[in-house]
This record gives structure tokens, sequence and C-alpha cells, in this order.
């Protein structure tokens, strides 16, 4: 039937002067069609041939029709001739079409179909399937391809040739191999991926990173971090030169250069793929680490939940924005519940091209989820469950210089738990209308000026607190003669008592009590790291008075108390059911961090589950190579304990060794870990092993908590 099909396609079809054409020779024979949904096409090799003439698309390197310019048409005669095209999703149900040349089925300005020598906005169709093969449409225009019978001509279709007998718009797609692979980041990791599948009543053997920022690319203006965790035009655009962010040998990376390195005038090679001569490393902070295959390679390493945190800082933006050029145009609003939202909205964006790429929704290993419930189906399924939090210092817009009521705080607490947010930081960096936050000299001192108009007002610390070291003068330029002059003239060099260290005067005020009390009231976790002592204090007395476990502290923000020890907000926070999690280090240093913690979990009930929060591209570094390699090294090929190989891993023209380059971007994690299971006691690495499980049963005593009244803690004060 299918040689006979085509014979009368070929043989009978009108032309456009309305004869038959009787002497054309019989058409090629059919292939067997693909017929699987548009989304499982992710990844495949195809040719395509047209259903009427059995001709197959192929190159055309100067095709009169097209006005000399290189494009496409049907004049192949078997498949052996045909453009092999392989299908890359950008989105679901949108495709690249890329062919073992490396062009790209696009079209042009006009409406003539046109090869194109890299990805735009005029390469990605939307696909459908028709029933009879699928159709496709331009991204950019709307407008359908059609296939014009009589000269093998792409074209794109209007209404007005809707009645057309000369054309056909549903294509066949048939499976073949020899397509050129699509450029992308390598995983570097083979075994049985159902390995990490498990039942969902049974508990969870895998970690928590507990503190991420995988959005932070849009933060400051989206134009401080370069790098992005996907683009749709593939890892070219999403991993490109950082030039246009940070000039010429990082010349423009000006807060990049002075937070991290302390020189404003550090050079770098901006280069990102396929070279990565420079970036990523694991001293930068202006370059993102969470390219999703690289997030990927971590899941396969036992990464179960990763809890990412919407960013924003207003003063590092505002600044960002006035002395970047590359902020200049287009940047994104400093507005901290503007970036918040974007920041969520760019989350659901990666779930939805991490699923595309694995050929459809919720096939990818990517998902965010909002209960606990949820995130056991999710990691039982061997996927990866993410959790929104918030991590800024003017949430809810409640600076110092902002309006902020219980009736705002009301609406937007309740719009960021309807967008999926399940965590939140009262304060951050800086003091704000709800709390007041850890004091820090230097950089950090003029940010808190230019956020509330005044520098950090420290006290002495309470016996069981170790505060902050202080320097007077204004940081950086105070002590410059003149200028110093000039500062004290207008009271703006802060004098601090050098011999001591500080406290902030400030803590949870009446509004920050009404937050805390209202997320308890949501079933949110309260994150504790970053607050004063005071404010700590004020939170765990509601968190007690209340019989609330949803505490936590992430990544080792909360005081010591005197010679390094576990403050006692930690311990009460432990005690009360929360979860902790330090900031990352080397494995080496890491069971120092870690065991402090089980010392204290070995005397309740709880879980002895102890996460990592490694804040990568948070304005946080992360840890190098050990001091020991060179005698003690990660040895590659390794094999985790889920059975699952890695090698090193290959992003382009740069393998990655983690002897070598420690934990240079996320897909590092994986090393990390086996490094972590290698060097460190039993004890340590089983409490990590454990972490995904603690957390998750931190979270469902929070959901289950019974309803209670608000507490007050004494001595609320506000804050200005």
């Amino acid at each position: 039937m299918s040689r006979l099909r085509s014979w009368i396609a070929a043989g009978f079809l009108l032309s456009s002067t309305n004869t038959f054409a009787m002497s054309s020779p019989p058409a090629p024979e059919l292939a067997e069609p693909y017929q699987g949904s548009v989304a499982s096409l992710a990844q495949r090799c195809v040719g395509i041939q047209s259903p009427g003439t059995g001709l197959w698309l192929r190159y055309e390197e100067n095709p009169g029709w097209a006005d000399g310019l290189p494009s496409y048409s049907f004049s192949g005669e078997s498949a052996t001739s045909a453009s092999l095209f392989y299908m890359k999703p950008s989105r679901h149900q949108h495709f690249l079409l890329r062919d073992a040349s490396s062009r790209y089925l696009g079209a042009s300005v006009t409406t003539i179909v046109r090869a194109a020598e890299s990805a735009n906005d005029r390469t990605e169709w939307t696909l459908e399937s028709t029933g009879e093969g699928y159709a496709l449409y331009n991204a950019q225009t709307g407008l359908q391809l059609a296939h014009r019978i009589r000269n093998g001509e792409l074209y794109f279709t209007s209404a007005l040739d809707l009645l057309s007998l000369n054309k056909e718009t549903a294509l066949n797609f048939v499976e073949l191999e020899g397509c050129a692979d699509f450029p992308e980041v390598a995983v570097n990791a083979y075994g049985d991926r159902d390995a990490l599948k498990g039942n969902v009543d049974l508990p969870v053997r895998g970690y928590i990173d507990a503190h991420t920022h995988i959005s932070s690319y849009e933060f400051m203006g989206g134009k401080f971090m370069a790098g992005e965790p996907f683009h749709r035009f593939g890892v070219e655009e999403a991993l490109k030169d950082s030039a246009h962010l940070h000039g010429k040998d990082g010349s423009l990376d000006l807060i990049g250069n002075l937070y991290t390195f302390n020189d404003i005038n550090n050079r770098y090679d901006t280069r990102g793929w396929p070279d990565f001569p420079w970036w990523p490393n694991h001293q930068q902070m202006s370059h993102s680490g969470y390219y999703y295959k690289w997030m990927e390679r971590a899941y396969l390493s036992g990464l179960r939940i990763m809890v990412t945190n919407l960013v924003e800082n207003e003063v590092l933006c505002w600044a960002q924005s006035r002395i970047n050029p590359a902020s200049w145009i287009n940047p994104n609003s400093c507005n901290v519940m503007d970036s918040i939202r974007l920041q969520a909205q760019r989350l659901r964006e990666l779930e939805e091209y991490v699923d595309a790429q694995a050929g459809g929704p919720g096939k990818g290993f990517f998902h965010i989820v909002t209960t606990p419930q949820e995130a056991r189906e999710t990691i039982a399924e061997g996927r990866m469950a993410v959790v929104l939090g918030i991590e800024a210092s003017e949430t809810f817009n409640c600076g110092l210089n902002d309006y902020c009521t219980r009736e705002t705080i009301e609406a937007q607490l309740q719009e960021v738990y309807d967008l999926g947010v399940r965590s939140l930081y009262p304060t951050h960096k800086f003091d704000n209308q709800l709390a007041g936050s850890v004091v820090e000299s230097g950089f950090i001192n003029i940010g808190q000026l230019l956020s509330t108009g005044r520098f950090f007002e420290t006290e002495e610390c309470a016996a069981h607190t170790h505060g902050k070291p202080m320097t007077s003068g204004f940081p950086l330029i105070g002590d410059i003669p003149v200028i110093r002059e000039i500062l004290d003239a207008v009271h703006l060099n802060p004098e601090y008592d050098e011999s001591r260290p500080h406290c902030n005067q400030h803590g949870l005020s009446p509004l920050g009590s009404y937050l805390v009390n209202r997320m308890i009231d949501l079933k949110m976790m309260v994150e504790l790291d970053h607050m004063s002592d005071a404010t700590a204090t004020a939170v765990m007395d509601i968190a007690e008075a209340r019989g609330y476990s949803g505490v936590l502290s992430t990544h080792s923000w909360m005081l010591n108390a005197p010679g390094g020890a576990v403050h006692r907000n930690t311990e009460r926070l432990i005690e009360a059911g929360g979860f902790v999690a330090p900031y990352n280090s080397d494995a080496t240093d890491l069971v120092r961090r870690v065991d402090r913690y089980l010392d204290i979990l070995a005397d309740t009930e709880y879980l002895n589950g102890v996460g990592i929060g490694t804040d990568m591209s948070g304005l946080g570094g992360q840890p190098g190579p050990r001091s020991d390699v060179a005698t003690n090294p990660l040895l590659y090929p390794f094999i985790s304990e889920f059975g699952i190989e890695f090698n090193r891993q290959v992003s382009g023209n740069r393998t990655f060794d983690f002897n070598q380059d420690g934990m240079a971007h996320y897909g590092m994690l994986a090393d990390f870990i086996e490094d972590l299971r290698q060097q460190a006691p039993v004890r340590t690495y089983e409490a990590v092993m454990t972490s995904a499980e603690a957390y998750l049963q931190t979270w469902e005593r929070s959901t289950a908590a019974g309803v209670t009244e608000h507490y007050e803690p004494t001595g609320l004060k506000d804050i200005d």
C-alpha cells in the first residue's frame, strides 16, 4: 500500500497548471515513520520524508527559489542522501533541528526557509503530531512549514494558501543513525539509574544540599553572574564568554573582583564554552556553577534534595547597576520581590527544560516540590526533589527605608507561598524592619550604611556568645588623610572597640515576630542563619513555645559560643527537632563541622543526619583540593555506593579533576561525596548520607504541627 500511495501521489497530484503529470517516475519507497509523541522526539536522530512523494529533505547549497542562499528541499531520493537532524528540545514541544554539518533548519527575515549557521530565534520550531505526521511551526513567526510538492520547495504557508492542493504540511519523521552530537556538557557517569529509585514508605538514602542559589544569575539586575543553568539555544549560549558582562579580561567584574579577591584590578580569561580556561573555579563568585548537566552529575551521586534560595541584595544590585556599563541596558529590577518572582519563574522554566531533554513532563531528574510527601514520591521515582527558599535582606520590601506593615507582609507571604516557597530568612546581611542581622565589618558594613542609613550599631556580646570583630572608620577609605576629616565631620567614621568582638544591638521586632508566627501557621520553615544573637534567641523562644520543629541552620551562619563551641541557640534548634547543615568544606575539615552537630543530636530522639550547604553562586567560595592530594588523591574512575561509575568530568575542551580543581562547579559535588566517603570516618559519611531523610523528618514534623496560638517574646522593639 505504501508503494501504491507514493505512486498515486507522485503521478496524479494536480500540478500548478492543473494538468496530470503521468510521465513522472515512481516515487521512492516510504520508510517506516516515527509515530511517538512530540516530546519523545527529544535527542533522536531523524530524517524528514515527504509522505506524498517519498523524497527526503536535504541541504541545498544554492536553490534557485531561495534567492540563492543555503536552504533545504525535498530532493533526496534515499535516506542516505537525506540531511540528518538531531532533535534538541529547547522547551516543551519546541525543538532545534541541527544537521550533521552543524546547520540549523530555520527561517529568514522573509517567509523563506534558511539553513542557519547558529541557533537563534528563527531556528526554534513548535511541533504538533497530526496523526499522519508532524506539523512544524516557526516559534518566532508562528507560521507553518509547508512543502510545495511540484518542486520540493519548503516555504511558510499562510491563511491564503489553505486550499492549495499542491502542498503538504504533515511530514514524516524517520528515525535514523549518524547524526552529529549536539554540543553539550558531559555527565561522565555511567550505570543503572534505576538504582536511584526507592520505596516511598522506606527511609531515603542519600544527601541534601540545604543551601544553593541556582537562580542567582538573575539577581543584582541579572548583570553580575555570568553563565546560566540552561538556555533554549544550548550550552554555547548558556555558558558563553562572560566578556559581555565582565568586560575584556574581567575588567568590569568590579564587585566580583573586590568581594572575592580583594583586588579591583584582578584580571582573568573570560572565555567559557568550549575552553573554560579560567572559570568555573572554586574561588570565583561571579560565574554560575549550576549548569543543568553539572547538577545532573551531582544528582547521580545520591543528591536527593536541593534547597535553592531565591536571592537578592538591593544594595549590591544598586551598586552593580551604576558601576558596570553592562547593567545600563535592560537590567532586571533591583526590587527584591520583583527579583523573587522572576527567579521563581526561571526555576519553573528550568524544570520544564530538563523534562523536555528527557522526553516530556515528569521525566527529568529535576522536580520542584512543595510538601514532604511529594518529595518522598519524587525521590522514590529516582528523581531529585527541589525545595524553594528565599534569602534576602529586604524580603517583602521590609528594608528600613521601605513601607512594611502586617498587611503588606501577609499579602506577600501568601504570594511567595503560592509560588512554592517553603523556607525563608527573616533577615540576611543587613538590618531590616523585621530583625537585626549578624554584624560584619568592611564591605558589608558599607552595605549596611547604604541599606539602612547607618553603620551597624553594636554592643558587647552576652557571655554565651562569641561575636564578630569590627574595625573603626569608614571601610576602605576612612583612614585616608583629608577624606578622614571630611567623614568625621559628617559622622561617617564609625568607632568600635577593636579589643573585643561585637554583637548587634537589634533583635526581633514586632513585625518580625508576626512574620515568624505566620510562617509557623503556614508550616513554613524558618532559617536562623544570619540572625543576630537577640533575633535568634527570640525566634527559638517562639518555636519552643509553639512546639515547632521547622527551624533550620543550613550554612554555618549562626553565631558560635566562646571558643568556637556550638551556640546555645543552635543546640536549642537541634533539640527542637530542627535541621542543621554546615557550610561545605574539604573532606578533612567537614568531619569537624559535621561531628560537632552529631554530638548534640546523639542526645536527642531525632535522626542523626547532618547535611551540607554549598552556597555556590551565592557570593560564597567552594573548597579547593585537599592539602594532601599529592600523596592521597581521589582516584578515577570511582564507583558510588549506588553503583554508578564516575570519571573525570568533561565540559567541552576542559577536563575537571577534583584533585586539581576542587569544587569548581556543581558537578564536582559527586567527586566531593566520594572523597568524603573515602577520607571521613564512617560516622561522618553516614550522617551526610542520612541527611535527606533527616530534613524530610523535620519538614514532616513541621507540617504535622497542630494549631497553636501566636507567641510574643518579651523585649520586642521596632528597628529604626
